[in-house]
Order: C-alpha cells, then structure tokens, then sequence
C-alpha cells in the first residue's frame, strides 16, 4: 500500500513539474515566421487620385535628409545612433 501511495504521489508531481515548465515555455515571448501574413491591398475607384497624392508625397520626402527620415520613421532614433557609436569607440 505504501509502494503505491508512493508510486502516485511521483506521478502526480511529475505532471505538476511538466505542466509548471509547459506553463512558463508557453508565457515567454517568440517569433514565429508565418505569423503575420500579408493582406491583399483592396482596389479603389480612385486611382488617378491616388497616383497624384503618391507624386505629391514623394517630392516632399525627396527633399530629406538621412537625420530627418529617421526622426519622422524613429523619433529619438537620432540619439539611439549616437550612443551605439559613442559606446563603439570607447569600447567596453
């Protein structure tokens, strides 16, 4: 009686552990390739009207520099880049 008391009470704290590490394995972030799929772009009426907006929009960002195409994509990117390479010639 004893071996078997025995006997279920390590099953049952093996199932406790594996379902504790299959807990923790599941709450960890991970990237998963396939796991944002591209959506097919709905057709408008509108063409010509968009044409002359992506004309428009396209001379105006012509015009930018490098430091400001990446404050308007990343703001405070700038000093991000800065820092790595102030970090990368002072070394560690």
């Amino acid at each position: 009686m004893k071996t078997l008391a025995l006997t279920l009470l390590f099953i049952l704290s093996l199932v406790t552990l594996l379902s504790a590490a299959r807990a923790d394995a599941l709450s960890q972030p991970r990237i998963e390739s396939r796991m944002a799929r591209p959506l097919p772009l709905p057709e408008g009426d509108d063409k010509d009207d968009d044409k002359k907006d992506d004309e428009e929009d396209e001379e105006e960002y012509r015009g930018l520099s490098s430091h400001a195409a990446l404050e308007l994509v990343d703001p405070g990117g700038l000093d991000d880049v800065l820092r790595l390479r102030l970090a990368a010639r002072l070394g560690p």
